[in-house]
């Protein structure tokens, strides 16, 4: 009869203590190395802090091709530069210019004006920035009319903006001769000139 400790299998044997013993390796097999970490006591154990949780935002979004340009407004048109003689001449030039730079000082002067302008500069100089009076009292006097509306020297230089200074030219000519007029006569309603046209009379010179 065979003993049990011949006959039994190994995957059946126990331990003394009731614990399952792992299965022997084969026969010629080379041992499996135990997973299972080992430990030591614990005063070797290093325990570590738990890193911070970190609140990362989500990634913004990608923009879609379909986002629309912000629409960038037309620039408006430059505004037509102000003609206040249409003529179209060389004089109209000159009196579209003393207008715009009389206006820009606060001279009470406008388009209504040209006509009485353009008639004073064609009784007073026939149009003839270079014209000096030769034969009027102002003459006898020792100071002459100069320019398109014939100021003499102490007019033009009581009247003149600052910056147009030359009697000779046109536009500072016309400057002076117009702010002489309103500052005299108030305006080209009291210019005696203008008034005498008015009653079927001929010029006078102002």
């Amino acid at each position: 009869m065979m003993s049990m400790a011949s006959s039994a299998s190994p995957l059946a044997m126990a331990s003394t203590g009731g614990e399952a013993v792992p299965p022997a390796p084969a026969a010629g097999a080379a041992p499996v190395a135990d997973a299972t970490p080992v430990l030591g006591p614990p005063s070797t154990w290093i325990v570590t802090t738990p890193a911070p949780v970190l609140d990362i935002p989500a990634a913004p979004e990608a923009a879609t091709t379909e986002t629309v340009a912000a629409e960038t407004p037309a620039a408006a048109p430059a505004p037509a530069p102000e003609v206040f003689d249409t003529t179209g001449d060389e004089l109209a030039g000159w009196i579209n210019e003393a207008i715009r730079v009389m206006r820009a000082q606060g001279v009470p002067v406008d388009g209504g004006d040209v006509r009485a302008i353009r008639t004073i500069i064609d009784k007073e100089s026939s149009g003839d920035p270079h014209a000096v009076n030769r034969w009027d009292s102002n003459w006898r006097a020792g100071h002459p009319s100069k320019g398109l509306m014939q100021c003499i020297d102490s007019t033009f230089n009581a009247h003149k903006l600052p910056g147009y200074d030359d009697i000779f030219n046109p536009v500072h000519n016309i400057i002076a001769g117009v702010r002489y007029t309103i500052s005299r006569y108030g305006g080209f309603d009291g210019h005696p000139g203008l008034k005498s046209m008015l009653k079927g009379s001929g010029y006078r010179g102002y």
